[in-house]
């Protein structure tokens, strides 16, 4: 186990003790952003492995990757902590404990589908969603445009360019990431207009130098190696198991944080491969959100639909790797990668084109789940608890299980 000195104060923290927070925060994590808060109090305050200055570095770094930005932190810190290893185990174990409770409710919701109180849970928690995905267009929308004036209109020309080509032309979603960073790129390189993504100081970390950066990198590399010969591995011998794991890799790799991975997934998953229906992708969303940790974390839900625990273990899997392959691999560059020019711009037009694509699956899954008055009001009083009271999430997905059981 490395030494690692923080601050001036020497800490080795045991992988036992590395599996333990992880398990913890990945157990207790609720509340997409407000997981942050949890992150930092348990591995900055209270082990005291990562300095502050450090956690805000990650944190920035992590915002500007693809893939599921809390699973990317993670892996960011364990690697920071003790290098490939942690960067494996950490997110590993923070993930650990929402993929055997989506795996458990997967099994519930798929055998017991049919009972009368389960499909009055999941009609009203469906539209519960809707009521979630607006308050995701909110917030992130807050994030991407501070606020509704002249100034930021090539943003909302990248938004209404996705979300039109998304809804009347649909094109595929993947190409839309693509045409938005491309112009993000053409609208904000050649101004200059590089704002939008923080920067934090990176202080300074010393390890003991009895493991030499030779070593490292063949570590790094040969472990990139086997995960590539493993897959490709997956895809020759089991070409429905590989089918899933390209898909979900796809995702991965291709979304911005928890939320802009549901428009990639829904086409991927429904329009592509039919492997559920709209209603069941928005009851899986739902079971992402009860569960802990990230929401990605759907992506288990459909994996056990088509290809029981297996299926299940190959998504989650698939969709949190780019984030950990890409930390081992970009982190000793980060500091000039979050300087880029071209980064930032690239960046800043994916995430104006995850507004658009977010509007386009908030009205698909309000079509399929607002089909009464009584999912109508349970739509309504999620709303205006999420975006006027700010109550949490957690307490809104009681509250409706107990009001859908009542009015529906």
């Amino acid at each position: 186990m490395e030494t690692v000195i923080i601050d001036n104060e020497i800490i080795k923290p045991s992988l036992a003790d590395l599996i333990k927070a992880s398990l913890y925060v990945g157990a207790t994590a609720y509340g997409g952003l407000a997981m942050t808060a949890q992150l930092k109090r348990k591995f900055v305050e209270e082990k005291k492995w990562i300095s502050e200055k450090d956690f805000l570095d990650a944190l920035g770094f992590s915002q500007i990757l693809p893939g599921a930005t809390f699973v990317t932190l993670m892996a960011y810190m364990g690697y920071r902590i003790n290098k490939i290893i942690g960067a494996l185990i950490v997110p590993f174990f923070f993930i650990l404990p929402t993929f055997f409770a989506i795996v458990m409710l997967s099994y519930g919701y798929f055998h017991f589908a049919g009972i009368p109180y389960v499909v009055k849970v999941f009609a009203g928690l469906g539209a519960m969603v809707v009521a979630l995905l607006i308050n995701a267009v909110f917030t992130v929308g807050k994030s991407v445009f501070p606020k509704l004036t002249f100034k930021y209109y090539k943003g909302f020309l990248i938004a209404a360019f996705v979300f039109a080509s998304a809804f009347w032309l649909k094109i595929g979603m993947i190409y839309l990431v693509i045409a938005a960073g491309v112009l993000g790129f053409l609208f904000y390189y050649f101004t200059g207009e590089f704002e939008g993504v923080e920067e934090h100081k990176q202080t300074a970390l010393k390890v003991n130098k009895s493991t030499s950066t030779l070593y490292v990198s063949l570590v790094k590399y040969g472990l990139l190696t086997t995960i590539i010969v493993a897959a490709i591995s997956i895809l020759l011998l089991f070409p429905q198991l590989g089918e899933i794991f390209v898909s979900f890799f796809k995702i991965g790799l291709f979304s911005f944080g928890g939320y802009s991975s549901l428009p990639l997934m829904q086409h991927e998953t429904i329009d592509i491969h039919h492997w559920l229906t709209l209603k069941e992708f928005s009851d899986g969303i739902a079971m992402g959100q009860i569960t802990p940790g990230p929401i990605l974390i759907t992506a288990a839900f459909i994996g056990f639909k088509v290809a029981g625990i297996i299926g299940a273990t190959i998504t989650t899997v698939a969709i949190f790797s780019p984030s950990i392959i890409l930390i081992i691999l970009l982190y000793e560059l980060h500091g000039k990668i979050t300087k880029l020019p071209t980064v930032k711009v690239f960046v800043k037009g994916i995430l104006a084109g995850f507004i658009g694509l977010l509007i386009y699956i908030t009205i698909s899954l309000g079509v399929v789940s607002l089909n009464n008055w009584q999912t109508w009001l349970v739509f309504v009083l999620s709303a205006i608890a999420l975006i006027k009271f700010k109550i949490d999430p957690l307490w809104i997905i009681l509250s409706t299980i107990v009001v859908s059981l009542i009015i529906l």
